[in-house]
């Protein structure tokens, strides 16, 4: 008896988590599509990509050369934030010296797209970028840490990197 009112608990439990992550989920997909439309209504946008129906990235300057694909290796710079539902940006992460924040998180933006170094929402992202892009990778929760806390990141959090790609080196 003591087992199956555990099970029953954990089951309650489990469902109430998800019903949480599924409210916080529509909430930040809302910001997230009120920040692109801001963006939009920017000129100095160049480019909106929707990527994974929850991944964008928002193009200000478009790069040349052959887009990152699986396997390549990236060389970028970044600046992660916290994106709350207000639309405020709050730094976390950089390897940029601009925010002092040391060591970065990614190992200085080197790395190869799509062996699951990155978090999901970023590693879409990246995907495709050219060298010389700049860009906004938005996501939400679910495509980052999801419902786990990551040093000054709460958990459920949305994330934005603004990145520049600085080098894009074809291995396929």
């Amino acid at each position: 008896m003591k087992k199956l009112v555990l099970i029953t608990a954990i089951c309650l439990l489990g469902s109430c988590r998800s019903e949480t992550e599924r409210e916080a989920e529509n909430t930040q997909a809302q910001a997230i599509d009120n920040y692109v439309n801001r963006q939009l209504a920017d000129t100095s946008l160049h480019a909106s990509l929707v990527i994974n129906n929850a991944t964008y990235r928002l193009i200000y300057k478009p790069g040349t050369g052959t887009a990152a694909g699986t396997g390549d290796s990236v060389y970028f710079s970044y600046i992660a934030y916290i994106f709350a539902n207000s639309g405020a940006k709050t730094p976390f992460d950089t390897n940029r010296d601009t925010l002092g924040f040391t060591p970065p998180l990614h190992d200085n933006g080197k790395g190869i797209v799509g062996i699951d170094r990155y978090l999901p929402g970023l590693d879409d992202g990246l995907r495709g970028m050219q060298t010389g892009e700049q860009a906004e990778i938005l996501f939400p929760a679910s495509a980052g840490y999801g419902n786990t806390a990551v040093g000054a990141v709460p958990p459920l959090s949305a994330l934005l990197f603004e990145v520049n790609m600085i080098k894009v080196a074809v291995k396929r």
